[in-house]
């Protein structure tokens, strides 16, 4: 019998009735032929095996000593990683069979890392970086607020100054050229309205959420503590982050590894779409100048799907919608939908048009959990399709709020050629506050 990790979901992985519901957008919802699919693995690796269900195959197999990872190792890797863990599958599953696919799928990562098979090569290649650097570019720690050297921002990490809420940057947009416009935007924006707001300089850490995505479990943790420590000693209490991968991390990756609800965490993260959502309601952000643009909204997986606040459960699945004690399963319906839609209609001139699949069933970019880096034609594969989608539309500009998601899209928007313009949700508000 294989690892621990499959064990934790042995219920979920031996109860798939392989209905297929998990390739699909579910019906009530589909509205084309077109974009009905809800699977960019199935879509892209042809075969069963690729999907949630077939991964639900490779699991009991594994776990019952089936299959043999000496035997059977090179493929096994591909099916297992050739995924972007957004969750679609696990969405749609709850919809039918309420099993915890994202659970399975995490597990058969964890799995592989156990065995010594995991993660690929170009995964450890972040993590690696991490350790070293504490961010995933090999970049020098030194240079990590290099985007606030002329803004004047309170340094947290030295211990000299206090304050309201905590800026959390991210590697992406700290380090990535031409990407610190976010955070530039985003201390603009704060200011604005009046927000008290401090970083932590150099001493910002990666969130660690890459290393839990690929499996790297002992490494995630050690991260996590890494920053759970900061935090600690910063005072910080509410936390404010613009990467949906660093929302999720601080939310519900660490409650999972403290196994604690995330409402119960010492710090409150917010992500920043939220926060700016608030200030406007609050009247304390008003834009000013109409940009006359037709747009629209690209929902991350970790904002959406993944975005939902953790809820801790330990007991006995007995069976469909039955538990002891009773669980209350996320399902994508709390994730943060809204407040983006709320900030583009605030904005002067911005008309919003909607793509056929959004929220809950929005279409992944293609790049989450390592497979940009590890797969590259097939995040680009499937980030034409959402390209192809937007297009659609009649939307000159597609917006969205995650630096993953803006790369590889950016990325099809080349490779076809397109006129369609990626924008940041942070770049357009900025603008919008200009005379």
């Amino acid at each position: 019998m294989s690892g621990s990790a499959l064990a934790k979901v042995e219920y979920d992985f031996s109860h798939c009735q392989r209905c297929s519901t998990c390739k699909w957008v579910h019906l009530w919802e589909v509205k084309s032929h077109r974009f009905s699919r809800s699977c960019p693995s199935v879509v892209y690796g042809k075969f069963d095996c690729y999907t949630a269900q077939g991964r639900n195959d490779i699991a009991f197999g594994l776990y019952n000593n089936e299959l043999s990872w000496e035997e059977s190792k090179d493929t096994l890797l591909d099916v297992i990683y050739k995924c972007t863990l957004c969750a679609a599958c696990d969405i749609n599953c709850k919809r039918v069979m309420d099993l915890d696919i994202i659970g399975v799928l995490d597990a058969l990562r964890e799995e592989a890392c156990e065995q010594g098979y995991g993660p690929l090569p170009a995964h450890k290649e972040f993590i690696t970086s991490i350790m070293q650097y504490d961010n995933v570019w090999k970049q020098p720690r030194t240079r990590r607020a290099n985007w606030a050297r002329d803004l004047k921002v309170k340094d947290l990490s030295k211990g000299k100054e206090k304050s309201d809420v905590l800026y959390y940057v991210g590697c992406t947009y700290a380090y990535r050229p031409g990407q610190d416009v976010i955070p530039i935007g985003m201390a603009k924006l704060m200011r604005q309205a009046g927000v008290d707001f401090g970083i932590l300089g150099a001493k910002e850490v990666c969130c660690g959420g890459i290393a839990d995505n690929v499996g790297d479990k002992k490494s995630f943790e050690e991260i996590a503590r890494k920053n759970l420590d900061m935090f600690k000693e910063s005072g910080v209490k509410k936390i404010v982050t613009n990467c949906p991968g660093c929302f999720t991390a601080f939310s519900e990756k660490y409650a999972r590894m403290l196994k604690t609800d995330t409402k119960n965490l010492d710090y409150e993260v917010v992500h920043a779409t939220v926060y700016l959502d608030q200030l406007i309601k609050e009247g304390k952000l008003k834009f000013s100048k109409d940009l006359n643009l037709k747009v629209t909204w690209h929902d991350p997986c970790h904002l959406g799907r993944r975005g939902e606040p953790y809820k801790h459960w330990e007991g006995k699945r007995i069976q469909w919608g039955l538990t002891d004690p009773p669980r209350e399963l996320p399902r994508g319906l709390n994730g943060i939908y809204e407040p983006p839609r709320n900030i583009l209609k605030a904005i002067p001139g911005v008309e919003l048009v909607e793509m056929e699949r959004i929220k809950e069933y929005s279409w992944c970019c293609g790049s989450g959990a390592g497979a940009r880096s590890a797969f590259p034609d097939f995040a680009l594969s499937t980030a034409k399709d959402r390209i192809d989608e937007a297009l659609s539309t009649g939307a000159s500009t597609l917006v969205t709020c995650c630096p993953w998601c803006e790369t590889n899209l950016s990325d099809a928007v080349n490779s076809l050629g397109s006129k369609l313009k990626i924008m940041n949700i942070v770049e357009l508000a900025t603008q919008a506050l200009e005379k």
